[in-house]
């Protein structure tokens, strides 16, 4: 059964469910006309939807399908547009809003993920389909804004992830940066250090565990908390943990791998974890490692997206991490471009602005990630070949840290 079809019988599945009594003869409206559709919007998203019937359905029709797999799918798709417009308050078929299907797939999220990426990946084939026919009624970064999200939400991916036995990941891994630095912090943690309930460090505790990062810094806990760079200069005086943006990751790494746990009064060291960080060989050296950098990737990027107005940026970066680890990495300089009105179209030109505030922000954070041997910035964007994995994991995470916001947004 292809997908199309499975998520067509799910859906009348989960509608069934929620379908209320039969109702008496006697309801409704005397207007209505037998066998005429209860759902708003539903018989206007099918007559907007009749012109393109017949190449809908070439396109759906996959080799050797029979013809009754490739209706319920389109079924399936009606659904979704359906869904979509009531959501939307008005019928438009031929683009997607990017707010309301976070909204859609988060509602759909919530019943089961299977059923989230399967509707995610029938509406990203019917977008592909309004794109090749050129009945895509948005602009072309719409439509590539519109796509890539339909991609993460249905779990497509082109990151490539080679295989690698231990024993060469291992040796790969010794090098990189962001290994060095979470041994001298694990090392400067010994055998615990003072810490709140949940693990968190404060006061003089936190300054040394900076300057155990090479980040000397002061802190004053009775001062305003302030969004600083990466690696605050030195002598800046920080309220809190979360004012040292990499401090702040390689914690949260080490809490999120549960290789430090709060034992009263203290932040301890598990002691498998940390022979396993600070070991240079086995299973266990190689995973908490990869562990620690999807950690690290997912915390700088959802801290961005929790960031006003970072929203672009988080999700630009997500989308050069992406292609930086597919078989064909982006070129440098053409990503980090910012086009002028000679290389957009007249209908795009109002896109400049923005990307002039973006485009430098999404640099810095890229070079974040370089700084810690996440990511290499030559002539090409890379992600390294070992770290891949971790990658699409933390990709992963945020995009299901978007859902979750949406779906919780839709409940208030």
């Amino acid at each position: 059964m292809t997908t199309f079809s499975r998520l067509a019988k799910e859906q009348q599945q989960i509608m069934a469910s929620r379908k209320p009594a039969k109702k008496k003869a006697s309801s409704g409206h005397p207007a209505r006309q037998a066998g005429a559709s209860s759902a708003p919007f539903e018989s206007e998203v099918r007559q907007a939807l009749q012109p393109f019937k017949s190449q809908l359905f070439r396109h759906f029709q996959a080799d050797d399908q029979p013809s009754s797999e490739t209706r319920a799918g389109l079924e399936g798709l009606t659904t979704l547009l359906v869904a979509h417009a009531q959501l939307r308050k008005s019928v438009d078929v031929t683009t997607l809003d990017p707010t309301i299907l976070g909204e859609q797939l988060g509602h759909l999220a919530s019943i089961g993920k299977e059923v989230s990426e399967a509707s995610a990946a029938i509406l990203k084939h019917y977008l592909t389909f309004l794109g090749t026919t050129a009945n895509f009624g948005g602009s072309v970064e719409e439509f590539k804004e519109v796509f890539e999200f339909l991609s993460r939400m249905a779990g497509d991916s082109p990151i490539v992830v080679p295989f690698m036995d231990d024993e060469e990941a291992n040796s790969v891994l010794e090098s990189m940066p962001f290994v060095y630095a979470a041994r001298e912090l694990i090392e400067w943690v010994g055998e615990g250090k003072p810490s709140d309930p949940t693990g968190m460090i404060s006061g003089q505790t936190l300054q040394e565990a900076a300057e155990a990062l090479g980040l000397m810094v002061t802190v004053d806990e009775s001062s305003t908390p302030e969004a600083n760079p990466w690696e605050p200069e030195d002598g800046t005086v920080v309220a809190d943990l979360a004012s040292i943006p990499r401090l702040a990751a390689y914690w949260d790494a080490f809490i999120g791998t549960a290789m430090l746990r709060y034992s009263s009064p203290q932040a301890v060291p598990t002691d498998s974890l940390r022979e396993a960080l600070l070991a240079s060989s086995g299973a266990g050296a190689r995973l908490i490692k990869e562990l620690l950098a999807e950690i690290i990737y997912s915390h700088v990027l959802i801290n961005t997206l929790q960031t006003p107005g970072q929203a672009q940026v988080a999700e630009m970066v997500a989308g050069l991490l992406t292609h930086a680890a597919s078989s064909k990495p982006p070129r440098t300089e053409f990503a980090l471009h910012i086009p002028s009105e000679d290389d957009l179209p007249v209908e795009q030109h109002h896109l400049i602005s923005s990307l002039e505030v973006a485009v430098p922000q999404v640099e810095i954070i890229l070079r974040t990630f370089e700084r810690e041997g996440l990511l290499t910035l030559a002539e090409e964007i890379t992600v390294p070949v070992i770290l891949r994995a971790a990658l699409e994991r933390a990709l992963s995470k945020v995009s299901d840290h978007v859902l979750e916001n949406d779906s919780s947004g839709a409940g208030e």
